[in-house]
């Protein structure tokens, strides 16, 4: 259960960028969409981000998503027309890697909890402590100077 919220996070961001880049960019059908983005969404998810990020740091792993992303996104489009669409996935893939920077911030706080170091919420102050102490009343010092 603690993995179907952000495999559901990251079908959803996945869907929406590469529906605003293919579908309304170059008018890839909606359905071709939807089977790019499960076929990432599953692949990245259980191979990338549950065994690569716990044993590499976040910059490497978004290095390898944009990777797999570009390679999904370039074989699924060459096989569906003549002329690879080359551009279109380096752009889809350039974005899907930036989504995926924040979405390991997410999975280090929510899912990994503080197993993460490079993205694991960590306090800069561990030791805070407050200080009381009783402190005498200004009129009364002002009395004794003048007194004296």
């Amino acid at each position: 259960m603690k993995h179907l919220r952000p495999l559901l996070i990251k079908f959803l961001v996945t869907a929406l960028l590469l529906f605003f880049v293919l579908t309304l960019g170059i008018t890839m059908p909606i359905g071709h969409v939807i089977v790019i983005t499960t076929i990432y969404t599953l692949l990245s998810y259980f191979f990338i981000d549950l065994l690569a990020l716990p044993r590499i740091n976040n910059i490497l792993t978004c290095l390898i998503d944009t990777t797999v992303a570009f390679f999904i996104i370039f074989i699924y489009s060459w096989t569906l027309s003549t002329l690879p669409l080359l551009g279109i996935s380096i752009i889809s893939a350039i974005g899907i890697g930036a989504g995926e920077w924040f979405f390991h911030k997410y999975l280090g706080m929510y899912v990994f909890i503080g197993e993460l170091e490079d993205t694991a919420v960590t306090p800069t102050h561990a030791n805070l402590q407050t200080e009381a102490a009783e402190e005498p009343d200004v009129h009364q010092l002002k009395n004794k100077d003048d007194d004296n």
